[in-house]
Order: C-alpha cells, then structure tokens, then sequence
C-alpha cells in the first residue's frame, strides 16, 4: 500500500469511526439533554430508523457489510429506552431490585437478536476464552477497588462515613448490584460492538471508539462533584475493560473488574439513602 492509499484509507476509517459515534451518542448521550414527552418520542423514533435503516443496507450489496453494526444500534437503542425506567430507587432493596429488571431487559433480548442474526454467542465474548488471565485480572482489580473502596467512596463520590457493622449488612445488596450492573453494561457497550467494530476500525482504534461512548453515557451522573474527573476515569476505565476483553476474547475478566469498580460507587449511593 502506497502513501496515498494509506492515507485515503486512514481518512475511510476516520469517516466510519465518526458515524459509528455519532449513532453511539444519539443513544446514550441525547436522552440525557431531553425531558418529558419529546423524551418518550426519541425514545420510540431512534430504534424505529436504526430498523429501517438496517433493513435497508441488508438489502443493498454495497452496504450489507454495515448491517450488523446498525442492527447492533437498534438493538442498543431498544433495550436502553426500555431499561430505562428501572434506572433509579428510593431504597437499597428497590435498587437492586431495578438493577435487576434492568439487567434482564438488556441481557436477555441482545443474545436474542445475536441469534436472529445467525450470530453465535461468541460474538458477544459469552465464552470462557482465556479464562486464567481473565480471572487473575478480574478477582486482582476486583480486590484492590474492594480493599479501597471506603476512602474513594467519601473523597471522590462524596459519600458519607458508614459504620463498619452497617456496612458488613450491606455487602450483599452491595454485591448484587454491582455484579449485575458489570453484566448488563459489559454486554451492552463492548460484548454487542467491539467485535462488530473490529471489522472496520481494528482492535485499538474500536477499544478507543467504545470507551468515548462508555464514558459520555456517565454524563448524567449526580453522584460526585468532580463531573469531569469522573468521565476521565470512567473513559480509561471503559478502554482497560476493552483491552482485558480483547486480550482474553471473554466478559468474564472485565465484568469482575467492572464490579470492583463499581464498589466504592455504589457505597456512596447507599450511604446517602440511609
């Protein structure tokens, strides 16, 4: 490949890599900036012209090589709207119990719509793949953010101080919600896309494109003060579990990484509550 076409090949890739974001933020990052009934409208508009437009380029030789993609956006698009509602609580029981709801709804119709694409679910990392890395790197991470997760929680989430024996009674819900919460988001911004960007971007270039959408879907978060420091870490977060996926061809690692994460969060959430 000469420099010209090197060149006009970076410029395709930067092409596809700027569509591909844009439909990432017309689904998790618009909806924040929109309220009420215009709210319930995109909500039901965007996964109905991701459909369409789908179809379309199924059908359309050129562009069939962009199906999987888009359809993956649908998808997306479906499932995020529909979880929507069981994104909050008023109690620590009501919580897990819409992290739970929440869960189902993304997990369950993504491995559906793998399968009406013929996809196996390999496609979404649902496999053991290299299982001793994967597990060294989950339960390594997992233990440090759990080990640290008191002081980052009040310093850097603005939790409060929670008694020690109160918080020993709240590691289960603690627990739950964190792992079920690693599930769901592992599976929706980098099981359901990163292969599917691969094609196009390559391995780094789609870890890159999926943590920039990963950390902009945070934008919302009321829990700290720091807005900004917290979408810095959650977008290097968001590429560290892209690479252990990559590197492991497997969920397993990142979602114990992700539920380590997740801890002293999700404490800082609870401990305001009670």
């Amino acid at each position: 490949m000469n420099q010209n076409e090197k060149e006009m090949d970076s410029v395709y890739k930067l092409k596809i890599f700027l569509l591909f974001l844009a439909c990432g933020l017309l689904i998790f990052i618009v909806p924040i900036f929109i309220q009420d009934i215009i709210r319930i409208i995109y909500f039901i508009t965007l996964p109905v012209i991701f459909l369409i437009i789908s179809i379309i380029i199924y059908r359309n030789t050129k562009l069939s090589k962009f199906f999987p993609v888009i359809f993956a956006y649908f998808g997306a698009s479906l499932v995020y709207f529909l979880q929507t509602p069981w994104t909050s609580g008023t109690t620590i029981e009501n919580i897990v119990m819409n992290i739970s709801v929440s869960t189902l709804i993304i997990v369950i119709p993504i491995i559906v719509l793998a399968k009406i694409t013929k996809s196996d679910i390999s496609s979404l990392y649902l496999q053991k793949g290299n299982i001793r890395i994967g597990l060294i790197i989950g339960l390594a991470t997992f233990f440090v953010f759990l080990l640290t997760a008191l002081p980052i929680s009040v310093y850097i989430f603005g939790g409060q101080i929670i008694p020690l024996d109160r918080l020993i009674s709240l590691l289960p819900w603690i627990l739950i919600f964190v792992f079920l919460n690693a599930i769901r988001e592992e599976i929706l911004f980098r099981g359901f896309f990163l292969k599917k960007y691969e094609v196009f971007l390559g391995i780094d270039t789609s870890n890159l494109l999926q943590a920039i959408i990963f950390s902009f879907a945070h934008l919302s978060a009321q829990f700290t003060l720091f807005t900004f420091i917290y979408l810095v870490l959650t977008f290097f977060l968001g590429l560290a579990f892209g690479a252990v996926i990559q590197k492991t061809e497997s969920l397993l690692g990142a979602i114990l990484f992700h539920a380590g994460a997740d801890i002293p969060v999700i404490i800082a959430v609870f401990s305001v509550i009670i």
